[in-house]
């Protein structure tokens, strides 16, 4: 009994923490947690928080927290069964310099549309924004990590480049000096 109550508990405050709004009450229990098992993973790695919500359509979703969100809607719209999925991204993330691969990563998703598979779209959408964040968050790190080199770095690196542009600049005088003392030496 104690087991069973430890594992509810578990799942319960995974799914609290996990942002998951089944507003139309499409997952399972069993897709709940795998879907919040990819979530959670996408909020480690990136840092960023994930809300997932499945909504009917001229329904909407508005986060509490405004900073490092990222708003996946799923919309199915009663009439026809045509799922929509909208993306929103917080302009804190600069979604402009990702826009490309969100666009791709749509378009990929969209293939499972016909299966009507709304877990495996979340899974492979969650888990597809996920490798896009980390690439961009990485290439940012890079780029930031070249601006913050110290200023002795600078100046090493400054020092050391004139003195290579010297180096090869009196290796080519001597070749010149040589060449004219051979062609003095002939006349």
């Amino acid at each position: 009994m104690l087991k069973k109550v430890t594992i509810g508990l578990l799942i319960f405050s995974t799914l609290v923490l996990v942002k998951i709004n089944d507003y139309r009450n499409v997952f399972s229990e069993d897709e709940k947690s795998k879907i919040s098992v990819v979530v959670e993973s996408f909020q480690e790695k990136t840092g960023n928080k994930l809300y997932l919500n499945t909504l009917e359509e001229n329904e909407g979703f508005e986060a509490a927290e405004q900073e490092k969100t990222v708003i996946v809607n799923l919309i199915k719209n009663n009439e026809n069964e045509i799922l929509k999925i909208q993306l929103k991204i917080s302009q804190d993330l600069a979604p402009e310099d990702m826009a490309s691969d969100l666009s791709l990563l749509l378009k990929n998703v969209e293939e499972y549309t016909s299966e009507k598979n709304e877990s495996l779209i979340a899974i492979n959408l969650v888990e597809g924004l996920q490798e896009i964040f980390v690439v961009n968050f990485d290439s940012q790190e890079n780029i930031k990590g070249f601006d913050r080199m110290t200023v002795k770095t600078k100046i090493f690196l400054g020092i050391l480049l004139t003195f290579l542009v010297l180096s090869i600049r009196m290796v080519q005088v001597k070749r010149k000096k040589r060449k004219y003392k051979l062609k003095s030496d002939r006349y």
